[in-house]
């Protein structure tokens, strides 16, 4: 009868590490199945962030620009003003020269 009980317990044994694996298994899916979820919540994060930045650095690269411009355009229009301030006795005199030469 010894060896009968002692198949028995082995079987019973062997029903709970079985029972004990698929309960692991099950752990293990949930576990995988958490992971995934995590990683595809972090990826979200990272294109909303990458996104942010890009539309930040747009934003900062157009207000540079526009900086830029405007400062061009001013010194553009001092450099004319400056320009027409240095012409304008010449004009004065090539129109005098040109008179002289013209008119007796």
């Amino acid at each position: 009868m010894q060896g009968l009980e002692l198949v028995t317990d082995l079987a019973n044994l062997e029903r709970e590490l079985a029972k004990k694996l698929e309960e692991a298994h099950r752990s293990a899916e949930r576990r995988i199945a958490q992971a995934e979820e995590e990683a595809r919540r972090i990826l979200a994060e990272a294109d909303d962030q990458i996104l942010q930045m890009t539309d930040a650095s747009k934003s900062r690269i157009t207000k540079e620009s526009q900086k830029h411009a405007e400062g061009a355009k001013v010194r553009a229009e001092t450099e004319t003003r400056q320009i027409r301030q240095q012409a304008e006795p010449n004009i004065d005199r090539a129109v005098d020269y040109v008179l002289s030469e013209v008119l007796p």
